[in-house]
């Protein structure tokens, strides 16, 4: 009988140890999830900061408009730590009626983005993808002389196409070398790893298509 009990009093003796470690490995999962997170949102303000900062340092665009939505653009993506598709919608909207108050010519600005689409960008990617929007928007308000200029946002193949499209004047590519402005799209591209494709000839408008890969925007 005293075996009995022996045996009893050691089982529990176990079982006590186990539940022990349990607790202890699930303590060290719950701290390990909250330094990764904690890190994740220092990288986050890191790069709002840096975006901020970099605002202040810049010198005023060519014209007074773009350097409203220069401005425009980068306190937005210093704003939070997370963005969606709608955000840029509601920002290209912004862009779209901030050319049209300030330029003058007929211009009719269109847009089309999904309905619903579960994407998620950082303050460093989110200013990427304004900047092609931007920088679309100015090239073909400035310079295209359309009746319409459209900001068109797609998924297609597992990637995230941006698109800016006017029915202007267009010009002749090989004769006519890359701006300012499609030299800064083509590096905000590449800084979001992804592909431009740009097609414009005489009288035929230009299309300026960002294809960003979603690998990274779950």
């Amino acid at each position: 009988m005293g075996a009995i009990i022996g045996y009893i009093f050691v089982g529990l003796l176990v079982g006590l140890v186990v539940i022990q470690f349990l607790k202890e490995l699930d303590r060290k999962e719950v701290q390990a999830r909250k330094l990764v997170g904690a890190k994740g949102l220092h990288k986050l303000e890191i790069q709002r900061n840096a975006i901020l900062q970099e605002l202040e340092q810049k010198s005023p665009e060519k014209t007074a408009v773009k350097t409203k939505a220069v401005s425009l653009i980068y306190k937005l993506a210093a704003s939070k730590n997370k963005f969606t598709l709608k955000d840029i919608e509601h920002t290209t909207q912004q862009l779209q009626n901030l050319y049209d108050q300030n330029i003058e010519g007929a211009s009719v600005y269109k847009i089309n983005f999904p309905e619903k689409e579960l994407l998620n960008f950082e303050p460093r990617e989110i200013l990427s993808l304004l900047i092609i929007i931007n920088e679309g928007l100015h090239n073909a308000a400035i310079h295209s002389q359309a009746n319409y200029i459209f900001n068109i946002a797609s998924i297609e193949d597992d990637s995230l196409h941006i698109i800016t499209h006017d029915n202007g004047l267009g010009y002749d590519r090989k004769a006519v070398a890359n701006g300012d402005g499609i030299q800064q799209i083509t590096t905000a591209v590449n800084e979001l790893n992804g592909d431009l494709k740009l097609t414009s000839t005489q009288g035929n408008g230009t299309v300026v298509n960002a294809i960003i890969p979603l690998t990274d925007f779950s």
